[in-house]
């Protein structure tokens, strides 16, 4: 099946299960020193522009896709993205979500890979297990919130690719209606892998 008809199944799927009068709508639009995914930049330590939307239902289906510019060497001036699932809470306070994710990379098909996702959640603790389709690698994440402090920390291991490190703050209060994250990156490379060790800082607005 091929991706144009993946993002038609799912959105008549969305659109046979939820109102359109009952969906939301949410958009988002960010501005970064650098785009680091997994640890590991894909602009080239260069600025990066990034946007998506989401819409979702009350039943608790969405469907989304973002886009970001990003640099290789080759091709690949952009990835877009496109994302469906199903998000819900349990009675007892736990939280699940589970989904279905392309990213797609316009002028280098090559690159195209597709995840399957399953994420769970509790109070400040949170773990997403992403398995990657067609020999893609998988990858396991946890993140943990200090509290109500805007302080997050991300952990991750990349099957085949190396450990990821994201610290992170989230200013208190907006400036000129932005949003303002602060946050530090470190990747371990597998000896394997033939990559190199990166770690930045990262400073993002968005709204």
């Amino acid at each position: 099946m091929t991706l144009f008809n993946r993002i038609c199944l799912i959105g008549f799927i969305f659109l046979g299960q939820a109102s359109i009068n009952a969906a939301e709508f949410e958009s988002n639009v960010a501005l970064s020193n650098d785009y680091v995914w997994r640890g590991m930049t894909q602009t080239s330590e260069e600025t990066a522009i990034s946007g998506g939307f989401d819409i979702s239902g009350e039943n608790g289906l969405y469907f989304g896709t973002w886009a970001s510019n990003v640099e290789f060497g080759d091709n690949a001036a952009a990835e877009l993205d496109w994302y469906a699932g199903y998000s819900n809470e349990l009675e007892s306070g736990v939280t699940y979500d589970v989904g279905y994710l392309a990213y797609t990379y316009p002028g280098e098909n090559s690159l195209d890979f597709d995840e399957i996702y399953l994420g769970f959640g509790y109070s400040y603790f949170g773990v997403t297990f992403s398995l990657g389709q067609d020999s893609a690698p998988d990858n396991t994440e946890a993140s943990f919130a200090l509290g109500e402090t805007g302080v997050s920390v991300t952990y991750g291991d990349y099957e085949d690719y190396g450990k990821y490190t994201l610290i992170s703050y989230d200013l208190p209060t907006a400036i000129a209606g932005l949003g303002i994250s602060i946050g530090w990156s470190d990747f371990s490379a597998n000896t394997n892998s033939g990559l190199e060790d990166e770690d930045t800082i990262l400073i993002t607005f968005s709204m």
